[in-house]
């Protein structure tokens, strides 16, 4: 029965790059293991090297039968065929045919006699194959080989988007040589964790697979799998047999150790790809099958950037293929057969942007020549033995009628988008280091040759001369008269001076370093810095002129916002920035390689804030009348009982007769009970018998009164900024006695709600070139004397000054310092407020967050931060590689997707008839 193709989902450029990892990461496995065939295993002072010979014998870095069959079925997944139909599968089979006649290196004795069989039987090709498996299944026992598991990769890439699709296709193409079900349980086990690896970036899929396996397989898989994290790989002796194959590989995987971020000490978490891979080799037997099913993981985590390039360069194989092509299958499969608009990955040549070519000498090895894209694509030949790539070039050769050695690099030049920024940058340096010693000349290029090449340049200089990264990159400044835009891209920039922070071998040495933590500008262009204590001497009258705050234009298509498409994104985007921004200041910025990523105290109460006001807006359409603090305050209390907090006293106050309390689907998730950090003041109110109000003032004004109540801002877009004040004061004051709290509480949600209501379009006529961020945030600060009657005129001008000291002195460590000097709820307000203006770009939410851990109180500041980011440019905009992995993502993003339908649509009706979603009460009881 044939099937409609499924559509792929979106991939975002970290995605795209750790699709383009599967076929190569497999590649590379396979062509490592090739010289160690059927040996021994190897011992610890044996390095496994990419030297050819074994079986075959193979070149160094040809790749084996693993690999060539894996392109037999990726040739007709790049097309886009759904891999499960009776054509593709007839395609698939022809090509094992062609291969088994004209390719094959070296062929596995099942395989072998089944394509032979169904070269007898004749008719289709691919039912052909099919029958002749099941005869060879029927008729031996032992025939559930690793013939199809290693090749199975690409197949997870043909069905991203569905899951059980792609365990339909895996089993399918396992099928066509080995249909024992240990073979088609593997592959739908490493298939589950290439989709989850390419779309998340982690190793979570494998274990995830289990559930799309038959029920009564999933218990002895689950045992597998634990006998695999629990055994080194050689002790699963028997890989030629697909389990101890799987098991083998997931135990490389598995147990070695991913290395922490210390570029100049030469260790990047991306050295996990080689080191599992030289695991796996080192097992022995079955060497180049069992790296490569490893490497088809390993390189759907790391992704492209993450395989090193010497092996990049290396490896090759049947039917001609080099690396280059085995990406450009890769993606074009995951992309369902088709290019991105520029043409990539199949153009022969990619656009030059209207550059023109130039040709500049380093300025400490004139051997390497610093340009762009236009002078490799220019007529006139560029006379070099070597051409190092920074950016995309086509599928043509590079220099045209020119036998050039190419190094091709996946660096991004855009903030945010490059998982393995130092290691790539690291790489390439040395690649160009490698060629110069083998006396060649080099071309090194990106795109323009105004950021990455630079980058590269400067670390090339700290290897091959031991220049520092301060003075390399000033020369380099001083010769790309051609443009410089290195200091847009502070990752990058920092990347740079953190990798020549020790001696070009890889020790500490001595002499100046600019720290990690001081970007140099917040913008493509230099900024012109003020003096420390001008604009603190400008009156306030002059400061609102000169932000140019004019009429406030808010009130009908604020209230109209949260129905407008990317509404969802951006209340998305403000919840999971908010999250994103308390992790990362938790964490002082330094977040482990890999794993999940804890959400902070801020976060859980800042979910009950969302679930009590969805059940508010549920109550008063039903009940006619509600008091949302009150809601809100219920909602906290449960928070409290799920965290272990006075659950007794909690239960006998609100629970009714027997029923289940506390109740709402939000008690029942896991990582809610857990205790991450302390909120002394909240727990505190908790424990009273009654709730705080306004009219109780205390002293108490920690910053978890802001960072809690940040989602009420979406009650401002949908209600207008008064409404969303009051709210916030209301819903602050059940913990917080503090006035200056309160007042905290209640400005940030007008600014996040603008931020929520902000575009490009509404703001563009009215700013000229300010960005969206800031003109959002003067909008807001410009509402808050008609939405707050309590505002003060300090508070007012505080606001200002932070905003203009943004403009004038952006990113700046220490004057955040003084913004934000400790863990109060005024800090976390002006503290928030600086960073999100001081990068407003949407490619700069990463670098932001990081900048606002550094704060004294960097969890409260960062989330503030990220919440009005998150908010302004939607959830696109924030790390995919850190949302996926973040304990708490899917609820917050159901939680802020529930709260646009409540306020929107209303789904379980109101007191005169009942609403579309039936279980819409269950989940947010109102009564």
């Amino acid at each position: 029965m044939a099937h409609a193709h499924v559509p792929q989902p979106h991939l975002g450029v970290r995605a795209t790059d750790r699709a383009a990892g599967v076929l190569l990461g497999a590649a590379v496995g396979d062509a490592l293991g090739v010289p160690y065939e059927f040996q021994a295993t190897l011992r610890d002072d044996q390095q496994p090297r990419m030297i050819g010979g074994g079986l075959g014998p193979y070149e160094p870095g040809e790749y084996s039968d693993d690999t060539q069959m894996q392109v037999c079925i990726a040739e007709i997944a790049a097309t886009g065929t759904d891999l499960r139909t009776p054509e593709a599968l007839d395609q698939i089979a022809a090509n094992f045919q062609r291969w088994l006649s004209g390719g094959a290196t070296d062929v596995g004795a099942q395989t072998r006699s089944v394509l032979n069989g169904a070269l007898r039987a004749g008719g289709k090709q691919g039912a052909a194959l099919l029958e002749s498996a099941r005869r060879y299944t029927a008729d031996h026992h032992h025939s559930a080989g690793n013939g199809s598991l290693m090749r199975t990769g690409v197949v997870a890439l043909a069905h991203l988007g569905d899951p059980a699709a792609m365990a339909e296709a895996a089993t399918a193409v396992s099928a066509l040589t080995h249909p024992d079900p240990d073979c088609a349980d593997a592959c739908v086990l490493w298939c589950s964790g290439i989709r989850t690896a390419v779309l998340h970036g982690t190793f979570d899929g494998v274990r995830a697979g289990l559930d799309l396996l038959p029920a009564e397989r999933r218990g002895v898989w689950s045992k597998r799998l634990d006998e695999a994290e629990t055994n080194p790989p050689h002790h699963f002796a028997n890989n030629g047999w697909v389990v101890h194959a799987l098991q083998a590989a997931w135990s490389a995987i598995t147990r070695t150790a991913v290395p922490e971020l210390s570029p100049s000490e030469h260790r990047f978490p991306a050295q996990h790809f080689g080191l599992a891979l030289e695991g796996a080799v080192r097992a022995g037997t079955d060497t180049d099958t069992v790296a490569a099913i490893a490497g088809a993981l390993l390189g759907a985590r790391w992704g492209c950037s993450g395989i090193p390039l010497e092996w990049q360069q290396a490896v090759h194989g049947w039917p001609g293929l080099t690396g280059a092509d085995l990406v450009r299958l890769a993606v074009r499969t995951a992309k369902g057969g088709r290019d991105d608009a520029q043409g990539w990955p199949s153009a022969p040549r990619m656009s030059i942007g209207g550059h023109r070519g130039f040709a500049i000498p380093h300025p400490h090895d004139p051997g390497v020549v610093m340009g762009n894209l236009a002078l490799a694509q220019d007529a006139e030949p560029v006379p070099v033995e070597a051409v190092v790539s920074l950016c995309r070039t086509g599928a043509d050769p590079i220099l045209s009628g020119t036998d050039v050695e190419h190094v091709r690099v996946w660096l991004v030049d855009s903030e945010g988008e490059n998982a393995n920024l130092h290691y790539v940058l690291d790489q390439a340096a040395r690649q160009v280091l490698r060629l110069r010693q083998e006396g060649k000349r080099v071309l090194l290029h990106c795109l323009a040759g105004q950021s990455r090449t630079p980058a590269v340049a400067a670390v090339y200089s700290h290897l091959a001369t031991g220049t520092d990264s301060q003075t390399a990159l000033n020369d380099l400044r001083r010769v790309l008269t051609s443009g410089w835009h290195l200091e847009a891209h502070p990752e990058m920039h920092d990347a740079v001076h953190e990798l020549t922070a020790g001696d070009a071998g890889g020790t500490q040495q001595a002499g100046p370093v600019v720290a990690a933590t001081e970007p140099t500008t917040a913008g493509p262009a230099p900024v012109h810095r003020t003096a420390p204590g001008e604009r603190d001497r400008v009156h306030a009258e002059q400061r609102q002129e000169e932000l140019d705050l004019g009429p406030d234009e808010e009130p009908e298509r604020q209230r109209e916002v949260l129905k407008e498409k990317g509404a969802a994104s951006r209340v998305r985007g403000m919840m999971l920035g908010l999250a994103l921004g308390d992790t990362l200041g938790t964490a002082r910025g330094k977040l482990p390689a890999d794993g999940a990523l804890r959400a902070g105290v801020s976060t859980q109460l800042a979910c009950f804030t969302v679930e009590g006001t969805i059940r508010a807006w549920v109550r008063g359409g039903h009940k006619g009348i509600c008091d949302p603090p009150s809601v809100v305050w219920h909602a906290y209390c449960r928070w409290a009982a799920v965290q272990g907090l006075e659950v007794e006293r909690m239960r006998q106050r609100w629970a009714h007769g027997d029923e289940a309390w506390p109740d709402g689907w939000l008690a029942r998730v896991p990582m809610l009970a857990e205790r991450r950090g302390s909120a002394p003041a909240t727990v505190a109110a908790l424990s009273r018998t009654e709730r705080g109000n306004m009219g109780m003032p205390t002293t108490s004004r920690g910053c978890h009164a802001l960072t809690r109540t940040l989602p009420v801002a979406v009650v401002g877009a949908a209600h207008g900024s008064a409404q969303s004040v009051q709210l916030a004061r209301e819903i602050a004051a059940l913990t917080h006695g503090d006035r200056a709290a309160q007042s905290a509480a209640a400005h940030a949600a007008v600014l996040v709600s603008h931020c929520l209501t902000s575009t490009p379009e509404t703001h563009h006529s009215r700013s000229g070139e300010r960005s969206q961020v800031r003109q959002a945030l003067i909008d807001g600060i410009h509402a808050l004397p008609d939405a707050d009657p309590d505002l003060t005129a300090a508070e007012h001008d505080q606001l200002i000054t932070a905003l203009q000291q943004a403009e004038a002195q952006p990113a700046d460590a220490g004057r955040l310092a003084k913004l934000a000097p400790d863990a109060t709820a005024p800090s976390a307000l002006l503290g928030g407020l600086y960073v999100a203006a001081s990068f407003p770009d949407r490619a700069q939410v990463t670098v932001a967050l990081r900048f606002a851990a550094g704060a004294p109180d960097g969890d409260s500041v960062a989330c503030m931060a990220g919440a009005l980011l998150g908010a302004a440019h939607g959830v696109e905009a924030l790390p995919v590689d850190l949302i996926s992995r973040h304990e708490l993502a899917w609820v917050l993003d159901t939680l802020a997707r529930d709260l646009v339908t409540e306020l929107t649509d209303s789904p379980s009706g109101d007191g005169f008839g009942g609403g579309w979603d039936p279980q819409w009460w269950g989940r947010y009881p109102g009564g």
